[in-house]
C-alpha cells in the first residue's frame, strides 16, 4: 500500500468534507450544495462513503478523491494536500529504502503487462476475426456484453507467438512474458512461446482489483485441460485468491454472507442475475488464506458446489479445516458471573447447499435463476450436511458402516462449543444412524498419527487428516447494523480504487516521449473529444506529474524522464516517477502507432469512467426516489441523459479509432504511416 491509499484509508471524507459543506444524508450518501460553483436551489454535490469519493453532479460536473476536493477547495499542489492530510491521518513521509523501490518497481512491471494484456485479449474478442467461435461460445452461455466488459473477458489467438510478437513490439521482453505468465519455456529444446492459445481469456484479479493472472477456457470440443490458470509468479498464487472478490466485497457486506462456487461461470452468472455476492475457489479446495481473506467481509459462508459425487466429496474435504480456520479463537466470557465460558465459540457460520441433480451453478442460474434465494435459504449448517452425505447411501444393517460414519461426524460434534447445538447433533446422528445415543457417546475415536502443519496456502484436502494449528485470526471487522426495512445504519469502508493501469502506461510513454502529447490531444480534438487534462486520472500523484509534463510541452523544451524525476522537490512524485520508469516505453519501430494507441487508451478509461459515474447516479435516483422533489429528480434525470450522450460520443470515437487502425493494418507495408 502506498503512502496516499494508507492516508485514504486512515481517514474518511465525510468527516473532511463535512468540516466546510453542510451535509444530509440520502440513502447510502451524503448529499450539499456543491461548494465550487453558486447553487442555492438543488443539492447537486454527494460524497459517497463506500467509494471514499465526492461528485459534483451539477455545473462542475468533477469528482474525486480526498486529495482533489482538497486541493481544489484550498487551491493546493499536490505536495501541500499530501503534507497536509499526512498529518491529520498521522502518517509519516518517508523516504523509500532502494530494496522497497526495486521491488515495487519490478511488480509495477508485471501488473502493467497483465493489465495491457487482458485489454489486449479483450479487444481480440471484441473485433478479431478469429474470435467469431469464442463470440458464439459466449452467446451460448447467454452472458451480455456488460458481464463481457465487467470481467474484461477475452480471446487468446490460435497460433504460438501471437501474444509474444504483440508485446515484443510494445517493448516487453521475452523474460517480462515469462514473468508474467504469458509465455511458456520447453526446457528441453530451449524453446518458448505462448502459453495461451484459441482459449477464452478470464482475468483473475486480486482483491484490490489489479489483474495478476488468467483462466482460459479451451474452446475446442477434446481440448486438455479444460481450463489452464496461469502459473505461479510473483503476482499469481492461487492459493491466495478467489475470482470475482475485487467485484463481490461490497455485495457481501451489504448480503452479511458470501456465496462460494466452483467455476468463473458460476460467478459471472450469478452477476448477471444480481446475485452479486458470490466468489470461485481458484483450485479444487479452500485454502487458509482464502478463507481468512473472506473473513474481512462476512462472518457466513455458503458453499454451492456441483451436486455430483465429485462435488460432494470436495465440499467434505473442504468443510472440515474451514472449521478448523475459522471457528475458534481465545476464550471469550459472555458473563459477569461465569455462568457460561467458552474455551472456543463459533467464529463463522458455515453453510452447504445441495444443488439439485445436473445442475450447476451456472446453469441453475441460467435456466431457474429465481431459485437461486430459495437454496440459499435452504442451505445446510456443516454437521447436517455431513451426516446427510455420509449417510444417503449407508447400509443401516451393517454396524460396521455405522461406527465408520460416526468415527467421522463424531470429532466434528465435539468441536461445537455451544452445548444445546451439540446435544443437537448428537441427537441427529443418533436418529441418522438408528442407534442410541448413549452408544454414540462411548465410540472410540481411532487416533492417527499427527501430520505436520502444511504450509501457509496449502489446499485443505491435504491437511484434513489432522487437527491444523491456526493462530489467533485478525480481529473481524465490525458489521453493519440493520433496522426497519432493511436500511443501512453504518457503512462499510471499501479501499480505493486500484491504480488504473492504462493511465500509468500512459504517463510512461509520455515520460518518455513528451512530443507525442500534441499528437494525441490534435486526434482527440478530430474526434470531437476533449484534450487530456488532469482532471483525466485517478490518482492525486498522476494529476501532479501531468501538469508537469504539459508545463514541458507548452515551454517546448526537451526534458528527459530522468531529468523530469530529479526536478521534483517531493520525494513521493519522485518515487512514483520511478515506479512508472519501469513500465518499458516502446520501441522506435512502434513509435508511429504511438499516439493512436494512446488516444484510444484514453477513450477506453474515460468510457469505463461514465459508467462509475452513471452508476452513482442511479444509485442515487434509486436510493432517494421517495424523498426527492419533481425538481430534483428531473435535474437527475437530465444529467443521466447527458451521460449517455457523452458515452454514445466516446464508444463512436472508439469503433472510429479502431477501424482507423485496422484499415492501417490492412495496408501494404509501403503505404503505411
Amino acid at each position: 500500500m502506498n503512502v496516499t491509499e494508507e492516508i485514504k484509508n486512515r481517514l474518511d471524507i465525510v468527516d473532511i468534507v463535512s468540516e466546510t459543506v453542510s451535509l444530509r444524508k440520502s440513502g447510502r450518501s451524503y448529499a450539499g450544495f456543491c461548494p465550487f460553483h453558486l447553487n442555492t436551489r438543488t443539492p447537486a454535490f454527494y460524497v459517497f462513503p463506500e467509494t471514499q469519493t465526492w461528485r459534483c453532479f451539477g455545473a462542475c460536473a468533477e469528482g474525486g478523491d480526498l486529495f482533489s476536493f482538497v486541493m481544489k477547495k484550498e487551491g493546493w499542489e499536490f505536495h501541500e494536500a499530501l503534507q497536509y492530510l499526512a498529518r491529520r491521518a498521522g502518517v509519516t513521509l518517508e523516504s523509500q529504502q532502494p530494496a522497497d523501490k526495486v521491488r515495487q518497481a519490478a511488480e509495477q512491471r508485471l501488473t502493467e503487462l497483465l493489465a495491457a494484456a487482458a485489454d489486449y485479449y479483450h479487444m481480440l474478442l471484441l473485433y478479431a476475426p478469429e474470435a467469431e467461435e469464442a463470440r458464439r461460445y459466449v452467446q451460448e452461455r447467454q452472458l451480455t456484453q456488460e458481464t463481457l466488459e465487467t470481467f474484461r473477458i477475452g480471446f487468446a489467438l490460435d497460433g504460438w507467438d501471437r501474444c509474444r510478437t504483440h508485446f515484443n513490439e510494445q517493448g516487453y521482453s521475452d523474460d517480462d512474458l515469462l514473468a508474467a505468465g504469458l509465455l511458456t519455456q520447453n526446457e528441453e529444446k530451449g524453446t518458448r512461446y505462448d502459453r495461451f492459445r484459441n482459449r477464452l481469456m478470464i482475468p483473475i484479479r486480486n482483491v484490490d482489483g489489479r489483474v495478476v493472472g488468467f483462466g482460459a477456457r479451451t474452446l475446442e470440443k477434446e481440448g486438455i485441460p479444460k481450463y489452464l490458470n496461469s502459473p505461479q509468479t510473483a503476482l499469481f498464487n492461487k492459493s491466495h485468491l478467489l475470482y470475482g472478490l475485487d467485484l463481490a466485497r461490497r455485495h457481501i457486506r451489504e448480503a452479511r454472507q458470501v456465496v462460494i462456487v466452483e467455476g468463473y461461470m458460476d460467478v459471472m452468472q450469478g452477476w448477471q442475475q444480481g446475485y452479486r455476492n458470490m466468489v470461485a475457489q481458484m483450485g479444487t479446495a479452500l485454502t487458509e488464506p482464502q478463507l481468512q481473506l473472506l473473513k474481512r467481509f462476512t462472518k457466513r459462508f455458503v458453499l454451492a458446489l456441483d451436486a455430483d459425487a465429485a462435488g460432494a466429496k470436495a465440499t467434505l474435504r473442504g468443510v472440515q479445516v474451514a472449521r478448523e480456520t475459522l471457528d475458534h479463537k481465545l476464550e471469550v466470557r459472555f458473563d459477569a458471573r461465569g455462568l457460561v465460558r467458552h474455551e472456543a465459540r463459533l467464529q463463522a457460520d458455515i453453510r452447504v447447499v445441495t444443488l439439485p441433480p445436473g445442475n450447476d451453478p451456472d446453469k441453475l442460474l441460467r435456466t431457474q435463476p429465481e431459485t437461486w434465494p430459495q437454496l440459499l435459504a435452504a442451505a445446510q449448517p456443516v454437521v447436517a450436511y455431513v451426516i446427510q452425505v455420509l449417510t444417503r447411501d449407508m447400509d443401516k444393517g451393517d454396524a460396521k458402516a455405522k461406527t465408520t460414519v460416526a468415527r467421522q461426524v463424531i470429532p466434528l460434534i465435539k468441536e461445537i462449543s455451544d452445548p444445546v447445538e451439540r446435544d443437537h447433533y448428537w441427537q441427529q446422528l443418533a436418529r441418522a444412524l438408528g442407534t442410541d445415543e448413549r452408544s454414540l457417546r462411548q465410540v472410540r475415536l481411532l487416533d492417527p498419527p499427527r501430520p505436520q502443519r502444511p504450509p501457509v496456502g496449502a489446499p485443505l484436502a491435504e491437511s484434513v487428516s489432522g487437527r491444523a494449528t491456526i493462530g489467533q485470526p485478525p480481529p473481524e471487522p465490525e458489521m453493519p447494523a440493520w433496522s426497519g426495512e432493511m436500511q443501512w445504519v453504518s457503512q462499510p469502508r471499501v479501499r480505493p480504487s486500484p491504480q488504473p493501469t492504462r493511465q500509468s502506461n500512459f504517463l510512461r510513454q509520455c515520460l518518455a516521449y513528451p512530443q507525442v502529447v500534441r499528437a494525441i490531444n490534435q486526434r482527440l480534438h478530430r474526434l470531437e473529444q476533449p484534450v487530456v487534462s488532469a482532471a483525466d486520472f485517478t490518482l492525486p500523484e498522476d494529476r501532479a506529474i501531468w501538469m508537469r509534463i504539459m508545463q514541458i510541452v507548452i515551454e517546448g523544451r526537451f526534458v528527459s524522464d530522468a531529468d523530469l524525476c530529479d526536478s521534483l522537490d517531493e520525494d513521493y512524485l519522485q518515487s512514483r516517477v520511478q515506479g512508472l520508469r519501469a513500465i518499458t516505453p516502446v520501441p522506435a519501430a512502434s513509435r508511429d502507432k504511438l499516439p493512436d494507441t494512446l488516444v484510444l487508451s484514453v477513450l477506453q478509461w474515460r468510457q469505463d469512467q461514465l459508467k462509475a459515474l452513471s452508476l452513482e447516479l442511479t444509485q442515487l435516483v434509486q436510493g432517494g426516489e421517495s424523498q426527492l422533489d419533481a425538481e430534483t429528480l428531473k435535474f437527475y434525470q437530465a444529467r443521466a441523459n447527458e451521460l449517455r450522450v457523452q458515452k454514445l460520443q466516446i464508444d463512436r470515437a472508439i469503433a472510429s479509432m479502431s477501424a482507423m487502425q485496422q484499415r492501417r493494418e490492412e495496408r501494404p507495408a509501403g503505404l503505411r504511416r
